[in-house]
């Protein structure tokens, strides 16, 4: 993407916002539908990810062009040896053989896959009222989630509590999110193969979201300063975070619902956002076992619900 000319980037602003392509050519004016995806990749300036810079400073594209994208994921190539001896392998198999090595486990074809994109591209889900609220709901906090995180930048970080006090401007919260929301969700239904948006479908957006946000919150390993220059303590307590995500699920959950009487949250989907958010289950549990000895929260026998046992813990929380 950072290749292209300033003016071809300039003239995707409208297929990306409208789904529309306006064409003037030989005195004819006329709008084109163009209903698709955009999937883009581009280098850092310099072609060198420079960690003490911030992410707005090391892609060096226009934010109006960035917050067009529902999802954004940050890849940088730090050195590990499970997955670099993997790469190494896999290049000196296909020099020595001439081909790909052999693939693990169950291959769908590529015709098969076609046709279940294509199936999947027919139906168009509706979206019931009370997802809808649902949505209303999640958006609202992402917002208030972005004012707090606005607020501890312009503090200083001092008052900083988990990974959404730092988020990087490229994540800003706008109307386009919102659409961003929709879309993701429609497309999990869609290839769930069913009739309407469940909250099942928002949440599996949201979470790509946040897992989105992640890679650009994300500290190098050993550094002492995370990728946009600042200290990382924010990410050094993993109990606080954890905690902070969890209040920003319920919530989200409590907006939506129009009710703060009864604040409960699946163990499951808390345990797959904190490991988006690169902590571990003993890290949830640490967090778990400190709330509850001051009566925060309660976990059930089952260790399936979690519930917020004082409303005004949510509501101090930010």
């Amino acid at each position: 993407f950072d290749k292209m000319d300033e003016g071809d980037r300039t003239a995707i602003h409208e297929v990306m916002e409208q789904q529309t392509i306006s064409i003037s050519k030989a005195g004819i004016t006329t709008t084109l539908n163009a209903r698709t995806s955009i999937l883009a990749a581009a280098n850092p300036a310099r072609s060198r990810y420079n960690p003490r810079m911030t992410p707005e400073e090391n892609i060096n594209l226009p934010a109006a062009l960035l917050s067009r994208f529902d999802v954004l994921f940050l890849m940088l190539d730090r050195p590990s040896h499970d997955d670099d001896l993997q790469l190494a392998r896999h290049v000196a198999y296909v020099h020595a053989h001439g081909r790909h090595p052999p693939r693990e486990g169950t291959e769908i074809s590529v015709d098969l896959l076609r046709h279940f994109v294509a199936a999947a591209r027919a139906r168009d889900p509706v979206l019931p009222r009370a997802v809808a609220d649902y949505v209303v709901g999640a958006y609202v906090q992402l917002r208030q989630q972005y004012k707090a995180g606005l607020q501890a930048r312009a503090n200083g970080g001092a008052n900083a509590s988990g990974p959404a006090s730092a988020r990087s401007n490229i994540g800003n919260t706008t109307p386009r999110t919102l659409l961003a929301i929709l879309r993701l969700a429609q497309a999990h239904a869609r290839v769930r193969g069913a009739v309407a948006v469940a909250t099942e479908d928002v949440d599996e957006g949201l979470r790509l979201m946040d897992a989105a946000h992640v890679t650009l919150d994300a500290q190098p390993a050993g550094g002492q300063h995370g990728l946009f220059g600042e200290r990382g303590a924010a990410r050094a307590d993993a109990v606080s975070a954890i905690f902070a995500l969890m209040v920003r699920l319920v919530r989200t959950a409590a907006v939506a619902s129009g009710s703060l009487q009864l604040l409960q949250l699946a163990y499951s989907d808390v345990l797959d956002r904190v490991r988006d958010a690169g902590y571990s289950e003993a890290d949830l549990s640490r967090c778990i076992t400190q709330y509850e000895d001051i009566n925060v929260l309660q976990v059930n026998l089952t260790r399936t619900r979690i519930t917020f046992v004082d409303a005004s813990a949510v509501q101090a929380a930010q």
